[in-house]
């Protein structure tokens, strides 16, 4: 399946992917931009393997590639976890350097939590992103998601504790009090 919006196109990974998914998560941006883990440089291996694990038939922890109107790779967005149970998944998304402040990752975005919601059934979605991180957080912000909490000096980041908000959507059909 193939999400199209104006500008921003959601659909599988391929092999041809390889070189520009290695470039983007290289990028100094977004290795600090990254919620988890130490912002390590990956390996040309390693995102081979990444890559590799790409596939539809997972419990629904997929990233979409996202690709802009000129059929340039330009980042990557999808569920990251989801709690059947509770229809509830966890979002991430990363759009390359160049690209950012365009307008892509939240057309982006839009798209994701319409799939999610209209294909996965998932009634709410949630995302944490870094407090310093302001394009995300209005990308965020802008497709419906609401604050939800701060958890306070959770990543150390740039030799610092930075904070870490957490946002949530719900479904337009979802009865849950807010």
């Amino acid at each position: 399946m193939t999400l199209t919006g104006k500008r921003v196109r959601l659909r599988a990974f391929e092999s041809e992917d390889l070189q520009a998914e290695h470039a983007m998560m290289n990028e100094e941006e977004t290795l600090r931009a990254m919620l988890r883990g130490i912002p390590f440089p990956t390996s040309m291996a390693d995102e081979q393997q990444w890559l590799g694990g790409q596939s539809s038939y997972t419990r629904g922890e997929y990233q979409f590639a996202v690709e802009n109107e000129d059929g340039e790779l330009i980042g990557r967005c999808g569920p990251t976890k989801v709690d059947w149970k509770n229809r509830v998944g966890e979002l991430g998304i990363v759009i390359a350097g160049r690209w950012r402040g365009q307008g892509y990752g939240s057309e982006a975005m839009e798209l994701l939590c319409g799939f999610c919601f209209g294909e996965m059934n998932l009634r709410k979605l949630k995302v944490a992103v870094l407090a310093t991180n302001t394009a995300a957080l209005r990308c965020y912000e802008a497709n419906g998601f609401r604050h939800e909490g701060t958890l306070r000096g959770e990543v150390f980041r740039g030799g610092r504790y930075v904070d870490v908000e957490l946002l949530a959507r719900f479904a337009e059909t979802d009865m849950t009090e807010e």
